[in-house]
């Protein structure tokens, strides 16, 4: 266990939040076995554990980087139990509790202020007045809901934006900047255009540090990236299964969607967006997952899709086939 917490952390210290909190799980599993309590529950009374307390408060910060801010209140909380006097809570848990709510709270406030600016820069272009700074403070707002809110809904709509003001002279640069780095997050509703704005700011500035960061990886990189990527998408669908329809199942389900949309090239990634939609009986979103896929679909991936009723028609096969 103190191995496994060591190499949570380490995960943790390089960029690799999914695979902490996979590992990090499991060594709080193992410890709360040892001191005879259950993962879900409490320790038994009086039980006072620093090593556990370290671990879950680890583990909790392991679930905010994830974006499981609920989760990770809760950890935060499960480690104050870890003493014998609760009420003797530990100065860095104290600290650490603090840092949450106030990044919860900063976060609603963001939420309704990027709202209000939205539905005021889109009066002005209602108007036609929106000057070419409004209209990619626009964009910019609307990118910060798509990050709050994992909604392909308005990344698409920062995206209408950003194409056209790709074209102006003064501010096209920052557009087309924001642009790919928006199809590096969230992928593109269409690939020609994700290709062309790539294409479009290589000719504006080849340099650019955006272009840079969706360049291919050495292969190592490559290996590390595939498999946060697959670490993700597992526990994104774990955790959706695990809330069904209520919050927050519907906003896992769009972090998967999300991620099968950025990622076409990891099949695997549609592949479980697809049967988390259709765990829930929604059908149609589950093939417009499946459909992000650009595959190669294994035959047995393939055969077990079609078994539930989904299609590969028009998915990983066919544009395989097509190139």
């Amino acid at each position: 266990m103190k191995h496994r917490h060591a190499h949570g952390v380490l995960l943790l210290s390089v960029g690799m939040p999914f695979s902490a909190w996979m590992v990090l799980r499991e060594a709080e599993y193992e410890a709360t076995q040892a001191q005879g309590g259950d993962r879900e529950g409490p320790l038994p009374p009086g039980s006072d554990d620093p090593v556990l307390r370290a671990l879950r408060a680890d583990l909790s910060t392991a679930s905010v980087r994830c974006g499981f801010w609920d989760l990770g209140m809760n950890q935060l909380m499960k480690a104050t139990q870890c003493t014998a006097r609760p009420d003797e809570e530990p100065l860095e848990l104290y600290r650490r509790g603090e840092m949450l709510y106030g990044a919860l709270s900063r976060r609603k406030q963001e939420r309704s202020l990027q709202r209000l600016r939205v539905a005021y820069f889109e009066e002005l272009a209602g108007r036609g007045e929106a000057t070419p700074v409004q209209r990619l403070e626009h964009a910019k707002s609307l990118l910060a809901l798509g990050a709050l809110d994992h909604s392909i809904a308005d990344y698409d709509a920062a995206e209408d934006v950003l194409v056209p003001l790709g074209e102006d002279k003064e501010h096209g640069k920052v557009a087309l900047e924001l642009l790919v780095g928006m199809h590096l997050q969230a992928g593109a509703r269409d690939r020609e255009q994700q290709a062309r704005a790539r294409r479009r700011l290589h000719r504006v500035s080849a340099d650019s540090a955006v272009l840079r960061e969706g360049a291919a990886a050495d292969e190592g990189s490559r290996q590390i990236r595939d498999l946060e990527l697959q670490h993700t998408a597992g526990i994104l669908s774990f955790l959706s299964e695990h809330a069904g329809d209520a919050e927050p199942g519907p906003e896992l389900r769009r972090r998967l969607l999300l991620l099968a949309r950025a990622h076409p090239d990891q099949p695997h990634c549609a592949v479980n967006a697809a049967l988390a939609y259709l765990e829930r009986g929604l059908r149609s979103e589950a093939q417009a997952a499946l459909d992000l896929a650009d595959g190669p679909l294994s035959d047995a991936d393939c055969g077990d899709l079609a078994a539930l009723g989904l299609t590969i028609a028009h998915t990983a096969r066919m544009r395989k086939a097509a190139g």
